[in-house]
């Protein structure tokens, strides 16, 4: 998916005041600037020329996004917060851009109070938007509680009638409760193979417990990512992750199983090495080198 505001349209160069910054660097078409998933190094600006966004999968499929021509430039939000490349950009004919350095870049927000802007109201949109999932979230397990047992006997009476005639007319039969004593579909892995996996940075630890109990204690190293959050913090953090990476995600308790929620999620994404690590839910504790949020 594109970032929003990393390719912006309709500025005008004449807006951003650039004065003996960056180098001018003429390509010619067909030539690919950024790709996707690689370090942003450069911000640019387009002087002359067309260029196409798209993104492409690992079996070449490419869907194009849009194009870019004179007076737009990309790139900016992507040197702001260090995340890689979400999209490729190459040119449609010859084209001529003014490419800006990371250390260069520092200038020009300093002249240019309204990119500053620009790039600040695109990162509080991303934040209004997980905050919104997480309110919903809330919203959605408030009502749950609110469900009398009275409904819940109600319910479940009915799903045993609908049941017992739906057998008295097929031979075949039909369980009473979908997947009685099935085994769960995701993997487990144990602490000590787990610590060997750690110690040798062989895999990615995800702790998938809401962010207040991660900012207590934590794997060192794990990167925190709370179901109401995944889809946003999985694009900006996950989504150029191998897919055939080891993951395993940790974090539960009596009443929440967040750990097999969101390694679920995971393996919806089609990451194959997705794994629950076992132990108990505070078992990690004493079994890897843990630190608060500073």
């Amino acid at each position: 998916m594109e970032e929003e505001g990393t390719y912006q349209r309709g500025e005008g160069t004449g807006k951003l005041i650039l004065d003996q910054m960056g180098e001018v660097v003429r390509v010619p078409r067909g030539t690919r600037i950024v790709s996707q998933g690689e370090e942003p190094n450069y911000f640019y600006v387009i002087q002359s020329g067309k260029l196409r966004v798209f993104l492409e999968t690992e079996e070449g499929i490419r869907t194009d996004l849009t194009e870019l021509g004179p007076g737009d430039y990309f790139g900016e939000v992507a040197l702001v917060t260090g995340q890689l490349r979400t999209a490729s950009v190459e040119t449609v004919e010859e084209t001529s851009l003014l490419q800006i350095s990371k250390e260069e870049f520092d200038r020009v927000l300093d002249n240019n109070p309204q990119l500053a802007r620009h790039i600040i109201n695109q990162l509080a949109n991303w934040l209004v938007k997980g905050d919104r999932r997480l309110e919903s979230e809330v919203v959605h397990q408030v009502k749950l509680q609110k469900i009398s047992w009275f409904d819940y006997v109600l319910l479940f009476g009915l799903i045993i009638l609908l049941a017992v005639g739906f057998n008295f007319f097929n031979p075949n039969g039909v369980s009473l409760v979908e997947g009685w004593g099935e085994k769960d579909t995701v993997p487990r892995v144990g602490l000590k193979e787990a610590e060997a996996v750690y110690k040798n940075q062989e895999a990615m630890f995800i702790d998938a417990r809401p962010n207040n109990f991660f900012n207590q204690k934590h794997i060192k190293g794990a990167l925190n990512v709370p179901l109401p959050l995944f889809d946003f913090l999985y694009l900006m953090q996950l989504s150029q992750v191998p897919k055939d990476k080891p993951l395993i995600v940790y974090g539960h308790n009596i009443s929440r199983h967040y750990d097999l929620d969101v390694a679920r999620k995971l393996m919806l994404r089609g990451h194959e090495k997705v794994m629950i690590l076992g132990g108990g839910a505070d078992g990690w504790h004493k079994q890897f080198p843990l630190e608060p949020v500073r």
